[in-house]
């Protein structure tokens, strides 16, 4: 019953699915990874947080579980090269190349690219107005910057209405993960040796031009719309060399300081 769950039973069903695993649809077994249980506790997190706003319990078990103990680890990914990304534009029928130019070209979120609408391209100013953001949130992009240059992706999407639709419905895509994973497949029976790449990889590609670029971490961070350049700093530093780093690191010093710096900006 939702009123007796306690903090140990969150425990205990934890150390049950890691003992028990899951099946996968060929009936095999594999491990569940701590990914899969952190976002199952927040769900129930989010359900018991519910039943105490409506009186049926009076405290939430799983936030007095100590969560920490139960560490992601997940292996950094390569982001994808630009003949790597070319490739994928290329193999792509026009909707999908669209938007993959666009993801490409301006690290947005996969999302924001597909639900992108001609009125939010201002093409005097060179920005773009997001309004349907992971946050909710709107923030603006310029769309040339030290790590891409998004003009022929955007001058030739639809004049009217979304930029980018899908050939068959005419609709914004329901699910470009899919039609972007269909490209990948096509790729690698033509060149097995092809290192397919997730769309969210050329968030990070575009991510580490702009630093490798010399461009500025804090307006790569607002750029991306990170909560913090702390998250900005955890998933791209590590890309660049020493020397890269170092600079990163010096620019965001002086910016710190005051003092004006010579950051690539926009031709």
């Amino acid at each position: 019953m939702v009123a007796s769950i306690t903090t140990r039973d969150i425990a205990d069903w934890i150390s049950e699915r890691k003992h028990i695993g899951s099946l996968k649809a060929n009936g095999k077994k594999k491990d569940i990874s701590n990914a899969s249980i952190q976002r199952d506790l927040t769900a129930l997190s989010r359900l018991l947080s519910f039943c105490c706003s409506i009186g049926w319990r009076t405290d939430n078990p799983v936030q007095a579980f100590d969560r920490t103990i139960i560490r992601e680890r997940r292996e950094p990914k390569r982001p994808p090269t630009q003949k790597e990304i070319q490739t994928a534009i290329d193999a792509a029928p026009p909707g999908v190349a669209g938007i993959l130019s666009i993801l490409a070209e301006t690290g947005m979120r996969m999302n924001e690219a597909v639900k992108l609408e001609r009125w939010q391209v201002d093409s005097r100013s060179r920005q773009i107005l997001l309004t349907k953001t992971k946050t909710s949130r709107p923030r603006t992009l310029t769309w040339h910057t030290p790590g891409g240059n998004a003009t022929k992706a955007l001058e030739e999407g639809a004049a009217n209405g979304f930029l980018y639709t899908s050939g068959t419905t005419g609709k914004p895509f329901a699910n470009f993960s899919s039609n972007h994973a269909q490209i990948m497949r096509r790729i690698l029976r033509d060149n097995p040796l092809f290192r397919r790449f997730g769309v969210h990889g050329l968030r990070h590609a575009f991510a580490v031009r702009w630093l490798k670029a010399g461009g500025n971490i804090y307006r790569l961070s607002r750029h991306l719309g990170h909560s913090s350049v702390k998250v900005t700093e955890q998933n791209y530093l590590g890309f660049l060399t020493v020397e890269e780093q170092e600079r990163v690191q010096f620019q965001a010093e002086q910016i710190f300081a005051g003092v004006p710096t010579n950051s690539p900006t926009p031709a």
